[in-house]
């Protein structure tokens, strides 16, 4: 199974992780293709297995990361759009504050600089009080957490541009239309334009789909075991460099083509003739 230098039996080797069970479907996969180097008794599962659930962590927080950006990025554009002054003032500042700011510096950020801004509380780790001691402990427990909140702040800001001109681009015939037949604002909003911005702005939206799943690999900065840390620790314990980027590329396009293809249909199912949006 090997191509000059090449080792594709490396997937099959036991990894250095040591708090998971070894998985059935991993070891089927290895024995099917004659892993020379795989060893039914190793006490750690392979590397083939940690891929897998690296994978599966990298589809699940980006998703989560998703739909708070998608939630929050509509409410701060419909802010920006308001007639009153002083929420548009916010959601602008929101815009301006996360969307210019690199990913990774505000990651650093929420690990190591917000816990010092909140009061003292007991942190399980060192068992002693201090400033943000629950955040702390969240961030050691469960660090997919706090990962998908930043990485939901972070796209926000980008959606809410994006809803925000959308519902720029909505006609002010349509609004006076909607003022007329007797519709509030926020009735306006419901009925009349969102259902219209949504439908111009989809596209871009499945760019920011796409990405949120690219820039979920940042998130290993905050020892969130996805897909890229765990090829990252393959890389440093294999030196397998070139088998690994072989597999670890059509897997992100795998990903990243399913999305296009989903939102696609999403927009074609929600298409209203004239608004140009065909899911083409």
């Amino acid at each position: 199974m090997s191509v000059g230098s090449l080792n594709w039996t490396s997937f099959c080797l036991a990894s250095n992780e040591y708090g998971m069970d070894k998985a059935a479907w991993a070891e089927s996969v290895c024995k099917a293709i004659g892993g020379e180097s795989y060893s039914p008794i190793a006490e750690a599962p392979t590397w083939l297995q940690l891929l897998g659930h690296g994978v599966w962590t990298m589809v699940w927080t980006s998703l989560a990361a998703f739909v708070v950006a998608f939630v929050l990025g509509s409410l701060i554009g419909i802010l920006r759009t308001l007639p009153n002054k002083p929420l548009s003032f916010i959601g602008t500042c929101y815009v301006e504050l996360f969307r210019n700011i690199p990913l990774i510096v505000q990651l650093f950020f929420w690990a190591f600089v917000f816990p010092e801004l909140l009061p003292l509380s007991l942190s399980t780790g060192s068992g002693e009080m201090v400033h943000g001691g629950w955040w702390q402990n969240i961030l050691n427990d469960n660090p997919a957490a706090i990962g998908v909140f930043a990485l939901g702040l972070y796209t926000a800001a980008r959606i809410a541009e994006q809803i925000r001109a959308g519902i720029n681009t909505v006609s002010q015939g349509q609004k006076n239309a909607a003022y007329a037949i007797g519709f509030t604002q926020s009735q306006s909003y419901r009925y009349v334009i969102l259902p219209v911005a949504y439908r111009i702005v989809w596209p871009t939206l499945t760019s920011e789909a796409m990405n949120v799943f690219k820039n979920s690999a940042v998130l290993y900065a905050l020892s969130v075991l996805n897909f890229f840390a765990y090829t990252k620790t393959m890389r440093e314990e294999t030196s397998q460099d070139i088998v690994i980027l072989i597999l670890s590329t059509p897997v992100y396009l795998i990903i990243t083509y399913t999305i296009k293809l989903f939102m696609a249909w999403i927009e074609k199912r929600m298409t209203v003739p004239g608004l140009g949006s065909g899911g083409k």
